[in-house]
């Protein structure tokens, strides 16, 4: 049987003990999918945008000298950002020749440059770690290096 004839079967003509219950259970269980959907569908939407804001701060923080990779794979350094949301790449080796390729910026897939929710997410993190260390060395128990040394226990068969 599929879901549609469950559904039809639970909400249908029947009018034994009970059948009114399962009515609004059908109800109940649409309302619950279509609310978890709905909750769904903003956390997704909302990861989203915030992957964007932070790729279009990376493309704004492109400066000379950052190493960029391209959607079509071209490897490069900027070597000037334009005024026109354009930059021009250098790629290329001084054996092979450098040739220069002037490019839109959303072209741009990867890059090394930093934004500022990038920046401030590193230094949280490594805020984190540095109070994580901190504990560690709280928590650490004394080293034998840091207790006195002990004397050696004398036994009571030995006289001297």
């Amino acid at each position: 049987m599929n879901v549609w004839n469950l559904l039809a079967e639970a909400s249908g003509t029947q009018t034994n003990n009970g059948g009114g219950w399962q009515q609004y259970m059908v109800y109940i269980l649409l309302g619950v999918i279509l609310v978890l959907l709905v909750v769904w569908l903003l956390f997704s939407g909302r990861k989203n945008k915030q992957r964007q804001k932070e790729y279009v701060e990376q493309l704004d923080a492109i400066a000379p000298g950052n190493k960029v990779k391209t959607a079509g794979g071209i490897c490069g350094i900027v070597v000037e950002v334009c005024d026109d949301n354009t930059v021009i790449l250098e790629t290329g080796s001084e054996q092979s020749g450098k040739s220069y390729i002037k490019m839109d910026k959303e072209l741009i897939a990867q890059t090394d440059a930093k934004g500022p929710t990038q920046i401030a997410r590193e230094q949280a993190e490594a805020a984190r770690k540095a109070e994580k260390e901190a504990k560690n060395t709280e928590k650490k128990p004394e080293t034998s290096e840091d207790k006195e040394p002990e004397k050696p226990e004398e036994s009571p068969n030995t006289k001297e």
